[in-house]
C-alpha cells in the first residue's frame, strides 16, 4: 500500500509499504477512506510534542471501512463504516490505505454521515471529553444533571472559558459544553468569530470575544462578562505564544482550574491555580507527569473511559447533536498533504480542517482487499 511519511521540515513523500496486520486482541484494520489533519501532525516530526514518540506517519484521524479485526473485539466486524482515532506516535497512522487503532477509540457511523465529514471528528472530539471531564472536570459527563434552579434560568452556571475557540479542539469543547449542558461559555475566537457565532446559545451567556484587541483589553472583557465572578475553568486551545496573559488574572485564585494542549507549566500562573496539559495519549497509557508541577493527562483517559466516550461520540454523531467542523478537501489525496500541512504550520488556515480523500491520490495502485485477520 502506499504511506506518507512527514519530515521535521514538513516535506511528505509516498513510499510502499506492506498493509499492516493485526497483533493485538482489541485491534481494528481500517481502509481509511478520508483523513483529515492536525497541527500534531507537522509538529510531531520535529520532536517538539513531549510523551509523543516521532513516527514519519503522523495522521491519527480516521475514516473508512473495518477489514479485519483482533481476536477480542466484540463492537466491531468487517465491512462496519466507522471512524477513529489511531495511537498517536505508533505505526500504521491514517495517512495511508490502511490504518490501525483500537477497540475504544472506534465509533460506528450510520450511513448518512460521509468519509469526509466523519474523519473531521476523533481527534477533537476525544480531546473535548478528556478536558470537560478528565481534566477540568466540569461535569463528570453528560449524565450528571444541572442544578434544577440552573435549569429554570434562577442563577448563571460556572462559566467556562475556551481560548482559540474557532479551532477544531476549541470549537469541539463548545459543542460538547453544549451537549452537556454547560454554560455560560466565554469564547476567545479572532477571524473565526463567525464561525464561532453559529456554535454559542446567546440566551444562555455565551460571549465572543475577539483576542486581537491585546491581552489587556481581552482581561477586561472577560471580567466584565464575568461581572464580579471569579472565572474557574478555562481549556486553553492555543496554549502558546502568551496565550495565559490574556485570561489567568481573572481566574479563581482558590478553585481556579486551566487545562492546555500543549505541555509544560506556566511560572507566572499564581501557583494556587490549577494547571494540566490535556493529551489524547492518555486514553492508551498512563502519562508520567515529567516533573513536580506537571499534570499530563495525570487522572484522565484510559480504556474504560475511552470505550464509553467513543459509544457516545457514535451516539451523538447519529442524532446530529455534534455539528461537523468546516472543512475542505485537498486536491490529489495524499500528494496534497505537504500543502496542507505547511499551511497549517504557517498559521493560515481559520476554523477549517483539511480532508485527505485517499482514492484521489494519483497513481494509486488499487489494493486487493486483505484477507480477514484475527490475532493469535
Amino acid at each position: 500500500m502506499k504511506e506518507a511519511h512527514v519530515s521535521a521540515e514538513t516535506t511528505v513523500s509516498l513510499h510502499e509499504v506492506p498493509i499492516p496486520t493485526i497483533i493485538h486482541p482489541y485491534s481494528v484494520l481500517i481502509k481509511v477512506a478520508c483523513t483529515s489533519c492536525n497541527p500534531k501532525d507537522w509538529k510531531l516530526p520535529t520532536a517538539t510534542l513531549m510523551t509523543i514518540h516521532s513516527c514519519p506517519n503522523s495522521g491519527d484521524d480516521i475514516a473508512g471501512t473495518v477489514v479485519s479485526v483482533g481476536s477480542s473485539v466484540l463492537s466491531f466486524k468487517p465491512g462496519d463504516r466507522v471512524a477513529a482515532l489511531h495511537e498517536l506516535g505508533t505505526p500504521h497512522g491514517s495517512y495511508a490505505e490502511y490504518a490501525v487503532a483500537y477497540e475504544w477509540t472506534t465509533f460506528h457511523l450510520d450511513d448518512g454521515m460521509s468519509f469526509e465529514e466523519a474523519c473531521t471528528v476523533p481527534m477533537a472530539a476525544y480531546i473535548g471529553v478528556i478536558a470537560l471531564c478528565g481534566m477540568l472536570r466540569v461535569k463528570a459527563g453528560p449524565w450528571e444533571i444541572v442544578e434544577q434552579s440552573v435549569k429554570k434560568g434562577e442563577k448563571e452556571g460556572e462559566p467556562l472559558l475556551v481560548y482559540g475557540a474557532s479551532s477544531a479542539v476549541g470549537a469541539s469543547v463548545i459543542k460538547l459544553a453544549g451537549i452537556m449542558g454547560i454554560h455560560p461559555l466565554i469564547c476567545v475566537a479572532g477571524r473565526g468569530g463567525t464561525f464561532v457565532e453559529t456554535l454559542i446559545d446567546e440566551s444562555k451567556g455565551d460571549v465572543i470575544i475577539d483576542y486581537r484587541q491585546g491581552p489587556e483589553k481581552v482581561l477586561e472583557e472577560v471580567k466584565n462578562t464575568l461581572g464580579g465572578k471569579k472565572l474557574k475553568y478555562v481549556f486553553d486551545a492555543i496554549s502558546e505564544n502568551g496565550s495565559h496573559e490574556n485570561y489567568w488574572r481573572a481566574m479563581d485564585v482558590q478553585e481556579g482550574s486551566v487545562t492546555f494542549v500543549l505541555g509544560g507549566h506556566r511560572e507566572d500562573i499564581l501557583e494556587s491555580i490549577h494547571q494540566s496539559t490535556t493529551m489524547a495519549g492518555s486514553l492508551w497509557k498512563e502519562l508520567q507527569p515529567l516533573g513536580e508541577k506537571d499534570r499530563l493527562g495525570i487522572g484522565a483517559g484510559g480504556k474504560d473511559f475511552g470505550f464509553a466516550y467513543s459509544r457516545l461520540i457514535g451516539s451523538w454523531l447519529q442524532e446530529r447533536k455534534l455539528k461537523i467542523h468546516p472543512f475542505e478537501v485537498v486536491e490529489n489525496g495524499l500528494r496534497g498533504l505537504e500543502k496542507a500541512l505547511k499551511t497549517l504550520r504557517e498559521g493560515k488556515s481559520s476554523a477549517t480542517k483539511y480532508v485527505v480523500r485517499i482514492a484521489d491520490t494519483p497513481d494509486l495502485r488499487s489494493t486487493e482487499k486483505p484477507e480477514s485477520q484475527s490475532s493469535s
